[in-house]
């Protein structure tokens, strides 16, 4: 089992910026000494909080990240050319001890509209994007005459030694499947409960297993790991609450399968969707995720828009003490 920290890049409005991003430095140091594996975050735009965006904040965070891997966790693809694309992660893969490259095609109206991007075409220019970017990082010379993307002969230098692992992030059944299809993983959203997840992984294991591809997958997780239960739900409940109100605005559960509910009181939201609790509980919970989803990567998140740095900081070492060296 790998683990991988998920920085949360987004802070409410009666913080800075400054004070967001030294936090996320003094996150990135805590997680290293930790024995993390990688650091990831996430990416919107126009959103309702302050936010730092992926691509220069990773590439900031080298420096702090050593040996672990970095990656955008995910690139909202359809809203970007992939030549770009290609070319910044293979600068990001240079720069720090591999990139691994999340993927995923959004679904907020006001991204797509203020990106002058038919939201309807988000598809096409996904499954488009995907298979430019691989040729991108493959070939030499690449000619692609696409619906949405052309080019004629283009090489981009450097090229990376290997591809970076493509983790499609996918929440509805057909989207688990074209994750199968495409990329190297599924990278499992912290939306969904272990029950939710566990429907949409067969798909995901009947596609992979007719291309006899492996079926293990990255899963983000909203955690939080503290000495008592009840310390650790209080903690996170003050915090992760709002953040899944404001996900509700944003539509984020009609994104999902069958527009899964998260208007629910928060022990209703917790249950079997979020690890929240002891050491020895969350193993336990970790342990249940091997066995029953095959997860090969864990990422919590375990920051939110408000929440103290430092708070966040211990939990990671907390992680780093009694939960990554136990699993």
């Amino acid at each position: 089992m790998k683990f991988g920290l998920f920085l949360n890049c987004q802070t409410t409005t009666d913080h800075s910026a400054d004070e967001l991003f030294e936090g996320l430095i003094d996150q990135t140091v805590a997680a290293r000494e930790a024995g993390f594996d990688m650091i990831t975050t996430g990416q919107h735009y126009l959103a309702d909080y302050v936010q730092l965006q992926q691509m220069p904040l990773l590439s900031r965070l080298v420096a702090e990240a050593g040996s672990m891997k970095v990656g955008p966790g995910v690139v909202l693809l359809p809203l970007h050319q992939p030549v770009d694309i290609a070319e910044q992660l293979t600068t990001l893969d240079t720069m720090s001890a591999g990139a691994i490259a999340g993927v995923g095609i959004g679904y907020r109206d006001v991204e797509f509209d203020s990106f002058g991007v038919p939201k309807s075409e988000r598809v096409s220019r996904f499954e488009e994007g995907i298979e430019l970017l691989k040729k991108l990082w493959t070939e030499d010379e690449v000619v692609y005459d696409g619906e949405h993307y052309s080019v004629d002969g283009v090489t981009i230098n450097p090229q990376p030694e290997e591809q970076p692992p493509l983790w499609i992030a996918a929440n509805a059944r057909a989207a688990v499947r074209r994750a199968a299809a495409l990329g190297d993983a599924w990278f499992v959203n912290p939306h969904s409960t272990v029950t939710e997840i566990e429907e949409l992984k067969e798909d995901y294991d009947e596609v992979r297993a007719e291309r006899g591809k492996d079926t293990g997958v990255p899963i983000i997780r909203e955690t939080f790991v503290a000495e008592t239960h009840d310390e650790a739900v209080e903690t996170a409940q003050e915090y992760l609450f709002s953040k899944y109100q404001q996900y509700i605005e944003w539509g984020q559960d009609e994104a999902m399968e069958d527009e899964q509910d998260l208007h629910k009181p928060f022990e209703q939201l917790a249950e079997d969707r979020f690890l929240l609790g002891t050491p020895a509980e969350v193993c336990a919970e970790i342990e249940r995720y091997e066995a029953e989803l095959d997860a090969e990567y864990m990422l919590p998140r375990l920051h939110w828009p408000g929440m103290d740095h430092d708070v966040a900081v211990e939990c990671i070492e907390l992680i780093g003490d009694d939960v990554i060296p136990n699993v």
